[in-house]
């Protein structure tokens, strides 16, 4: 059997491989960002956990699916998430106080004893972490940050596959008879 016999199999178990990582990996992003929009539709927010101190709670690449939550319904105890200047964080609230400018909550992570150094006023409260996917933030965080160059060159790729199909009739190799 000559190499070029050998050849053709390897070639096409290839072929076939390449198409269905391809396709694997599109599939998933796509799902993924449908996903998402899913999630905002129904008034959820999503957050992927890129910190270690909620760790026995919140796994570090968890997708952390967030319901929006009236401050005035929050109690000592409950997880929330806020925003912050420097992030978004998810902590337990410890304490519930007053000061001059109204209700503040103390927050502690479930990793420390000690409470937050800095307490946080009910407006930047999101809400409250409805469900926490583990490892799917990880996903998530590649789907954001490569879905823009894999669209565009799957666009780019349809559009090469469907011009070489439009113009295989006119590009055969074998000669032609030209009329006598």
């Amino acid at each position: 059997m000559s190499g070029r016999m050998v050849d053709r199999p390897v070639r096409g178990v290839a072929h076939a491989f390449a198409t269905i990582v391809a396709v694997t990996v599109t599939t998933t992003i796509i799902a993924l960002s449908l996903g998402l929009i899913a999630v905002r539709l129904v008034g959820l927010s999503s957050y992927v956990v890129m910190g270690g101190p909620a760790e026995p709670i919140l796994p570090i690449g968890s997708l952390v699916l967030v319901a929006p939550v009236p401050t005035g319904s929050v109690r000592i105890g409950d997880l929330v998430t806020v925003t912050l200047p420097d992030g978004i964080l998810t902590h337990r609230v410890v304490a519930i106080d007053k000061d001059d400018s109204g209700e503040v909550f103390t927050l502690r992570d479930d990793a420390t004893p000690s409470p937050d150094p800095v307490v946080v006023q009910p407006s930047p409260v999101i809400g409250r972490p409805w469900v926490a996917i583990p490892t799917l933030g990880y996903a998530v965080t590649y789907a954001e940050a490569y879905s823009s160059p894999i669209f565009i060159g799957l666009v780019v790729w349809i559009l090469f596959v469907f011009a070489m199909r439009a113009l295989a009739p006119h590009m055969s190799t074998s000669r032609r008879r030209l009329p006598a």
